[in-house]
């Protein structure tokens, strides 16, 4: 047996202080790091696409989400009285256009 593999016996014991160490050190870190919060993800249906509801309910989606639906509502809303009117000029404008194209 060698001298230095006789007497040497720091070695274990330094690689045990090492682990032991490192495990402080990593329950350390893991105390001062707050943990992250968990992000919230839309339940999807089956082709993939976010229903909804799930959409109205996510905290950064829904407020987009409640904008535009209240704008798409206001649109429709809107176009429902206008457009109803203008809807019988056109059969007439038409008309006398192949009035004019014929003759």
């Amino acid at each position: 047996m060698r001298f230095a593999k006789k007497h040497n016996k720091k070695g274990p014991k330094m690689q045990a202080n090492n682990a032991k160490a490192m495990s402080t050190r990593v329950k350390a870190i893991k105390a001062l790091v707050k943990p992250k919060a968990v992000k919230p993800s839309t339940p999807k249906c089956g082709s993939h696409r976010p229903s909804p509801f799930a959409y109205i309910a996510h905290p950064k989606l829904g407020k987009r989400a409640s904008a535009c639906i209240t704008q798409a509502l206001r649109a429709k809303a809107h176009g429902q009285g206008s457009n109803q009117a203008p809807a019988l000029d056109p059969a007439p404008a038409q008309a006398q256009a192949q009035a004019q194209a014929q003759a």
